[in-house]
């Protein structure tokens, strides 16, 4: 292999995924391919169900997961149809957390890393495209910039369905920069990563009487707050939180039940009422999040 020119192509490869544009432009697109709106469940599934799947003796197996796991075919089967595959189609099993248990080496660490693993591929792809508000700490869709009061009426004419709302970054983007001129925010192709810390967040409880809150749901920027003159202003706030920054993807929440009760409150309101409570603001919108738990 020569390692020169199969790095020009890395990067020409990596330029292809780039792109940019208006909301105006993005509406476009999504209009022409309302997949490109789906919500984080739905995409998980499609991104297994595209993988392949075969069928032996009445039980279905998934290629995206022939190559590490074994012998769990019905497990898997019900993993993928009872729950991915339900909460895709937005039924009230999308309320509820994952949650994994089973013995050492049972395969719990090795099908969320899978899922993690997957998810950047998938979103490297055509079929998994992602758009973002450009600028957005959470990476939000930006079909959160039609108002609520409209949203009725677009799904009723294009078939689309929208779910949450700004987070207060975006909505003071739109305030402020563009006078609610929301066609001309600008919008870009994100790249899920764990590394980058864009669509997957991973949080492992560690001493509950040191450990922050802030580590899921972000912090006041306390150094900021002279410059902007309240903690309430977004500006002064870091959406970095593991919460924040999975939002469009995944989180693995490793041993959830030993976690510390204040932590599962977040949790609570994030999978029944699509939102969490952090610092000064109201309730963040985080309704394209799927939440995966795995306990020994």
């Amino acid at each position: 292999m020569k390692i020169l020119e199969r790095l020009e192509e890395y990067r020409q490869e990596a330029k292809k995924l780039y792109w940019e544009g208006t909301f105006a432009d993005y509406l476009a697109m999504v209009i022409k391919n309302p997949r490109l709106a789906r919500l984080a469940h739905a995409r998980i599934y499609d991104m297994i169900a595209g993988a392949g799947v075969e069928e032996f003796d009445g039980v279905k197996r998934y290629r995206f997961f022939s190559e590490e796991i074994f012998g769990l075919e019905r497990t898997l089967e019900k993993l993928v149809e009872e729950y991915f595959h339900s909460a895709a189609c937005r039924l009230d099993v999308r309320k509820r957390i994952l949650l994994l248990m089973g013995p050492v080496s049972g395969g719990k660490s090795t099908i969320v890393t899978m899922l993690k693993r997957g998810l950047e591929r998938y979103s490297q792809t055509d079929a998994g495209a992602i758009y973002a508000i450009k600028g957005c700490p959470m990476h939000e869709e930006p079909l959160h910039l039609i108002p609520r009061e409209l949203r009725p009426e677009f799904q009723k004419e294009y078939g689309i369905y929208i779910e949450g709302s700004l987070c207060p970054v975006c909505q003071l983007l739109v305030e402020e920069k563009y006078d609610g001129r929301v066609e001309e925010v600008p919008v870009e192709r994100i790249v899920l990563s764990e590394e980058k810390r864009v669509g997957i967040g991973t949080f492992s409880p560690s001493d509950p009487k040191s450990q922050d809150i802030a580590e899921l749901t972000g912090s006041i920027d306390f150094s900021t707050i002279a410059e902007y003159g309240s903690e309430s202003d977004p500006r002064a706030y870091r959406f970095d939180g593991e919460l924040n920054i999975a939002n469009r993807g995944i989180m693995e929440f490793q041993e959830m039940l030993k976690c510390d009760e204040k932590f599962l409150y977040n949790l609570l309101s994030l999978s029944q009422e699509g939102n969490f409570k952090a610092g000064r603001f109201a309730l963040i919108s985080a309704d394209e999040l799927s939440v995966t738990s795995y306990h020994q």
